[in-house]
C-alpha cells in the first residue's frame, strides 16, 4: 500500500490495494490513511456493486431509502449516477452534487461518507471537486470565528425552498414526487466538531443551508454570502479527473464538494455512489 498526496488541500491516492481483499491491518492503514488525508483515491478497482457495499460497511451503516431514485436492481444501498440514457430514458442521476455540499447534512443524521466508483468516464469532463473545511476554518478572521461561534445553520432538502440551488432539469417535471418527500429541515452547528479527529470545521452549504436559526434573515444571508465565499477559495480545493476504476470516498464531516459536469458529448459518465451515515453533528 502506497499513499501519495494528491495535492496541498486534502486528498491522497492509494495503490497497491485490492479492495476486494481486505483483512484488519489493511482497513486501520486505511482508516488512518483517510483521516490525515480526509479523502482517498483507490485506482484500478473492479468492485462489483455487492463488494462496494461490503467496504462501505466498514465504516458504518449505509443510509437507503426506497424513494430514492435510480438505485442500482437489487442493491438499494448503490445509487447510480449516469448521464447514460436507454430508449431515450436516464439510466441514473444525470447531475448529481451541482452545487457546493457535504452529503445529506440535510438530514437530522448526515452523511460520514461517501463512496463513488467510476465504472465509466468521460474523456472529457465530468470532474469533481473538494474543499476543505478544516482550513475553510481556521483561516477565517479571529472576529469571524467568535461570531459564528454557537450559531446553528438551517439545512433543507427541497431545492424550491432554496434560491442559490436550481431544481434540477432531470427533476422539473416531477418535482413534487422527488423533492417533496417529508423530511424535515434540520439545524446542525455552523462550526461541527469532526467525530475521531475533534478538529473544527465549517459546516454549511450554498446547497443545503438557508438560513441561521434565531437570527435575522438579511443578516443571516450576509453571513452566509461571506462564509460561503471563503469556503472554496482556490487554496482550499482540490479537482479530481476521474479513471476508470477510481473509487473515491471522502470525509463529509471536513469537507464540501460539488460535480463539475461539463461532459463533452458523446462521452459516458457512469458511477455507482453508497453514503455511510454518521452522528449528529456538535
Amino acid at each position: 500500500m502506497l499513499v501519495t498526496p494528491l495535492s496541498d488541500a486534502l486528498g491522497a491516492e492509494v495503490t497497491g490495494v485490492d479492495l476486494t481483499v481486505l483483512d484488519d491491518a489493511l482497513f486501520e492503514k486505511i482508516h488512518a490513511a483517510f483521516l490525515e488525508y480526509q479523502l482517498l483515491c483507490f485506482r484500478d478497482q473492479d468492485l462489483a456493486p455487492d463488494i462496494h457495499v461490503s467496504f462501505s460497511k466498514r465504516f458504518g451503516a449505509i443510509e437507503s431509502r426506497p424513494d430514492r431514485p435510480f438505485t442500482y436492481p437489487g442493491i438499494p444501498e448503490v445509487s447510480v449516477l449516469s448521464n447514460r440514457t436507454e430508449a431515450g430514458e436516464p439510466v441514473g442521476v444525470i447531475n448529481a452534487g451541482d452545487f457546493w455540499h457535504s452529503d445529506l447534512s440535510f438530514g437530522q443524521i448526515p452523511c460520514r461518507t461517501t463512496f463513488l466508483h467510476a465504472l465509466e468516464v468521460a474523456e472529457e469532463g465530468g470532474d469533481t471537486e473538494w474543499a476543505n473545511m478544516y482550513t475553510a476554518y481556521d483561516t477565517l478572521p479571529e472576529a469571524t470565528r467568535a461570531r459564528i461561534d454557537g450559531l446553528k445553520a438551517i439545512h433543507v432538502f427541497d431545492r424550491r425552498r432554496n434560491p442559490r440551488a436550481l431544481v434540477d432539469a432531470q427533476f422539473e417535471k416531477e418535482a413534487d414526487k422527488v423533492y417533496g418527500i417529508p423530511i424535515p429541515d434540520a439545524t446542525h452547528p455552523v462550526v461541527r466538531t469532526h467525530p475521531e479527529t475533534g478538529r473544527k470545521a465549517l459546516y454549511v452549504s450554498p446547497r443545503f443551508v438557508v438560513g441561521i436559526k434565531g437570527m435575522d434573515d438579511t443578516e443571516a444571508q450576509k453571513l452566509l454570502d461571506e462564509l460561503f465565499a471563503h469556503q472554496i477559495r482556490p487554496e482550499f480545493r482540490y479537482r479530481h479527473k476521474w479513471r476508470q476504476g477510481d473509487l473515491l470516498m471522502w470525509d463529509n464531516p471536513c469537507l464540501i464538494h460539488i460535480g463539475r459536469g461539463n461532459i463533452k458529448p458523446l462521452g459516458i459518465r457512469h458511477m455507482h455512489r453508497t453514503m455511510v451515515l454518521g452522528e449528529q453533528p456538535y
